[in-house]
């Protein structure tokens, strides 16, 4: 929450005043009442709530709410790493590894906070139930998605994914009625799946996207948006954080689905195993 307040660029110099202080002093800021918050930092009760309402909470306990999730989810020896740019050429291997996996909890935690449960759990039911899914994804998202789509496909779930992601427009045209579709898109700026969210709209063939938490064309084309709360600034230099977020949503949809009916799925599974040892064995005999 404390990068998307820095990068935030509509905010009033009295707004920055308030972001400041947050950035320097959040155990501080997050203990604080409005009244306490208000007269340390000079500025009205009114604009402290406007603020808030700007980042998308309802008032001054929410936010700080949010922000003591996000402080107790950091160590107190951690240091602060640059989400676009991780690493330095200052660093030791050693220190590259702690920031990536810093940077690597950041992500999960974020994602883990702002997890809305409900929309997440409406797309596990309907895979669940049968309703055949074609998956939309293209660059950084593919692997994900094609990850996703992997392991639904092995619990018996009739899910779709291109093998060829350029090919996407034409899936679009021939999916059929009474299908639905999950589109997988940190950015949500893909103007190709943009215009596949566009074709299965006018199909009436319903539209999920999991996304990152930025506005953008694909979100107001879904029909329901998982949002991801990890939050990657522009330009986005290092894909690595999101990249973690959206592998971790799509593991809790896996979860979900798999919890839904988790006595059938996990016979599967141990049949799917005994199947391939017993193949393994018997190919080494020969």
């Amino acid at each position: 929450m404390i990068d998307r307040i820095k990068d935030r660029g509509n905010l009033t110099p009295t707004e920055n005043e308030i972001v400041r202080y947050i950035r320097e002093s959040p155990e501080k800021a997050v203990n604080m009442s409005l009244d306490e918050l208000a007269s340390t930092i000079y500025v009205s009760k009114s604009t402290i709530i406007r603020f808030c309402k700007k980042l998308g909470f309802h008032g001054h306990k929410e936010l700080c709410v949010e922000l003591a999730k996000e402080l107790n989810s950091l160590g107190a020896d951690d240091i602060e790493v640059n989400v676009s740019m991780p690493f330095s050429k200052k660093d030791t291997p050693m220190e590259a590894a702690r920031k990536m996996m810093q940077l690597s909890c950041k992500a999960i935690n974020d994602t883990y906070s702002g997890i809305a449960m409900e929309p997440l759990t409406e797309l596990a039911s309907l895979i669940h139930e049968g309703r055949p899914f074609s998956v939309y994804a293209y660059g950084e998202n593919y692997l994900p998605a094609l990850d996703i789509s992997n392991r639904l496909q092995t619990l018996g779930y009739q899910i779709g994914i291109s093998g060829i992601p350029g090919t996407n427009t034409s899936r679009a045209l021939s999916q059929p009625s009474g299908s639905a579709a999950l589109f997988i898109s940190y950015s949500g700026r893909e103007p190709m799946l943009a215009q596949c969210a566009r074709i299965l709209s006018e199909k009436n063939i319903p539209v999920y996207l999991i996304s990152g938490p930025s506005a953008s064309s694909l979100k107001r084309l879904a029909d329901t948006v998982i949002e991801v709360g990890f939050y990657e600034p522009q330009p986005r230099e290092v894909v690595l954080g999101s990249r973690n977020a959206m592998f971790y949503i799509l593991d809790v949809l896996y979860a979900v689905v798999f919890n839904l009916d988790a006595d059938k799925h996990t016979a599967m599974l141990k049949a799917d195993y005994e199947y391939r040892r017993r193949n393994t064995e018997s190919t080494e005999g020969l």
